[in-house]
């Protein structure tokens, strides 16, 4: 069990009877906001990396359950290695057999809220895929290539194993258990700052290319068309908005941070190649 700094034992009347998991690291300037769309639910549970910044006293203000992230999760600069394995943390603390995974700056909207709480009422062992919407200077984006953007946040324990994978890592579900999509969504402010997105890209590439070492020729080859792929299914989106999509609009700056990501795991991965 990962070390507890602080245990608010919680009954759960009058709550929603699930925990929420939120990895933080000192977001002090996000992190109330947050906390404040998840405040109907029983326990909410702060794994934190060593924050600096007041990001403790506004956990500790929301009566959250604070924990450390475990060192053998992390790099010598303090970053975070294993995603799944702090993630996994956080189950294990869970005082609810629902469980809800939230990232530090992104916000429950009320309708969400309430369609949670008529699941958690039902108790049914099964997943959810959660739907996001970007957010820009308070704005929500209507259009953008990554849409529809869902993510695996909402499950049952019953229902699950464990998080996997060290990077893009996702929850995975029992053998036989269904999973469904909630009709309303999360939201995700995003930065139009592009040399914060790309720091954040360059990040996930040094992890990815921990995790992967020295490749083969052929690994490289397969990696990149992949990637490609990719970036000509955004491309073929990025020109279907353009015509048939109306309202609020990804700038093009930060729809092509993505490609550059893509072009980039390329570049990298090519000083691996050791073999044929």
């Amino acid at each position: 069990m990962p070390d507890i700094i602080k245990d608010i034992p919680i009954d759960g009347q009058g709550k929603i009877e699930c925990s929420v998991g939120i990895l933080t690291f000192n977001n002090a300037e996000i992190l109330s906001a947050t906390l404040e769309s998840v405040k109907d639910f029983a326990q909410i549970i702060i794994c934190d990396g060593g924050s600096t910044d007041s990001t403790i006293d506004i956990a500790k203000e929301f009566d959250c359950t604070i924990i450390l992230q475990d060192k053998k999760f992390k790099r010598e600069d303090g970053k975070i290695k294993d995603f799944a394995g702090v993630r996994n943390q956080m189950l294990d603390t869970a005082n609810y057999k629902w469980f809800f995974c939230l990232d530090s700056d992104e916000i429950l909207v009320p309708e969400l809220v309430t369609e949670i709480k008529e699941i958690v009422q039902v108790n049914k062992p099964t997943a959810f895929w959660v739907p996001r919407k970007y957010v820009i200077d308070e704005k929500i984006v209507d259009c953008a290539t990554t849409y529809p953007s869902r993510q695996m946040r909402l499950f049952h324990l019953d229902a699950v194993n464990r998080y996997i994978k060290t990077i893009h890592e996702r929850i995975e579900l029992k053998t036989g258990v269904p999973a469904s999509e909630l009709k309303n969504f999360m939201l995700i402010p995003m930065t139009t700052n592009t040399d914060a997105i790309q720091k954040k890209w360059d990040y996930y590439i040094d992890l990815e290319e921990e995790r992967v070492g020295d490749i083969t020729l052929r690994r490289w080859i397969m990696t990149c068309m992949e990637n490609l792929k990719i970036s000509t299914l955004y491309l073929f989106r990025l020109l279907r908005n353009s015509l048939f999509c109306s309202g609020n609009r990804m700038p093009i700056k930060l729809e092509l941070q993505r490609h550059l990501y893509h072009i980039n795991i390329c570049k990298r991965f090519w000083g691996r190649i050791k073999s044929f």
